[in-house]
């Protein structure tokens, strides 16, 4: 009889322990996307309410705002996809490290997650850039 109660107690506690990594996980991407929100500038965009594009002096209409302390919605979403590319990637390059039982899986996993790091935050940068250079 105590081995069964035991085993109940077992039970109970791989279940507890299944829900809490089922929450850590699901925790974690909420922290992600909160994450890539604040860094895209999402707080401006509800305050502020910019524009999307802006009139230059030429006349021409432009994504990127000239000025640092100011960002149009059009330079919010692209900097937003751009971090969560970046973070995807660095997903993938974690996940192919878990993969043991199949090695070219793992290559493939760790290759597109280098290219989405890559593009993800290389394009930031580049998005740096082309701010401070407009």
């Amino acid at each position: 009889m105590a081995s069964a109660a035991s085993k109940l107690k077992d039970i109970r506690k791989i279940r507890r322990n299944k829900q809490l990594e089922t929450f850590s996980g699901y925790a974690g991407i909420v922290m992600i996307i909160f994450l890539v929100f604040i860094l895209g500038g999402g707080v401006y965009d509800i305050l502020e309410r910019p524009a999307s594009t802006l009139q230059t002096s030429a006349g021409t209409l432009t994504s990127i705002s000239p000025y640092s302390g100011e960002q149009t919605i059009n330079e919010s979403i692209v900097s937003m996809f751009l971090y969560t590319s970046g973070f995807a990637g660095l997903f993938l390059i974690y996940r192919s490290t878990r993969v043991l039982y199949d090695k070219s899986k793992a290559n493939l996993s760790l290759m597109i997650g280098l290219g989405l790091a890559v593009v993800g935050f290389a394009g930031a940068y580049v998005l740096l850039v082309l701010k401070h250079s407009a």
